[in-house]
């Protein structure tokens, strides 16, 4: 299968996820530390694809995987503090302009890609498209940048850790570079526990598991449902790195966003207090506008 649909494939499994991590944090889990603690914890179930492939690593690689895996953790909680404070179908877009172009230097620089003049054209129609689909113009309130540094330093956070995940699919299987890249993510967690206020509301979640267990029951059954979902978009979104460019594959983020614009409509006639979002006419015909220039955008980067 080609790439670039295994990619859409795994944005709209990931759009999802996104939807179900907003009411995650506004309601059942609502520290960040604690969802992305409980996160890197199920990371240490990619041990079931071991009888496909899994090895010792060289030192180099090993290196790579547990460093990009530690700073896949601490991308993801810098996003949930974001969407804490934002709505999510502005905070998604946000991180994802941010991973593009970080991780389109990094591809450049470090990793030797090439990209043709008609590639270029294509995540810049992407890259449009997932501004205007993000944020209403005129802009009028302040309001939309809440969370803006926690989703920069997560846009950088996830473009290095995508990237030095390419280099270790590169030089090893795909199963065991994910399994070892998946340990790392194990090892951030374990790593915000040296952190004092992180470990004491870590700490403070699992003494309060007892407290109300048919309602925490129903939030473990929806974490690790939503978890369940993000470990598919993982697997498939790995794979498509693997298989072919990191920038494009991020740039298709884009679709990501319509995916989450959908979403987040439909959850709002359900839980106006989470996902409502008030757009009149103008703002919907921006949108309908932006979901063209990505589909122009996905057109460009297939040929």
């Amino acid at each position: 299968m080609n790439y670039i649909v295994i990619a859409i494939i795994a944005y709209f499994i990931l759009a999802l996820s996104f939807v179900l991590d907003k009411f995650l944090l506004s309601d059942r889990i609502p520290k960040p530390s604690v969802y992305a603690f409980y996160v890197a914890l199920l990371s240490f179930v990619s041990l079931v694809l071991a009888p496909f492939g899994f090895y010792l690593q060289s030192f180099d690689l090993f290196v790579s995987s547990i460093v990009s895996g530690m700073l896949f953790i601490y991308a993801i909680l810098f996003f949930y503090r974001s969407v804490k404070v934002n709505e999510i179908s502005r905070v998604a877009p946000l991180i994802g302009l941010v991973l593009v172009i970080t991780t389109s230097f990094i591809s450049i620089i470090f990793l030797g890609d090439v990209f043709t003049q008609i590639d270029l054209w294509g995540m810049f129609f992407l890259l449009i498209g997932g501004f205007l689909i993000s944020f209403d113009l005129p802009i009028k309130s302040l309001k939309i940048f809440n969370g803006f540094y926690n989703s920069l330093i997560s846009g950088v956070l996830f473009a290095v850790a995508y990237s030095i995940f390419k280099y270790v699919y590169n030089n090893d299987i795909f199963v065991n570079g994910f399994i070892w890249t998946r340990m790392g993510l194990f090892a951030g967690g374990l790593s915000l526990l040296t952190i004092p206020a992180f470990r004491e509301e870590i700490v403070s979640s699992l003494k309060g598991f007892r407290k109300n267990k048919k309602k925490n029951l129903s939030t473990a059954v929806i974490f690790i449902g939503n978890k369940a979902l993000g470990g598919g978009y993982s697997i498939l979104m790995s794979y498509a790195v693997y298989l072919g460019n990191v920038a494009i594959v991020n740039a298709l983020s884009s679709v990501q966003f319509v995916f989450v614009l959908i979403l987040a409509s439909v959850a709002s006639l359900k839980f106006p207090e989470l996902f409502g979002e008030k757009l009149f006419f103008w703002d919907w015909t921006q949108k309908i506008g932006a979901i063209l220039l990505i589909g122009i955008g996905i057109v460009l980067v297939s040929i």
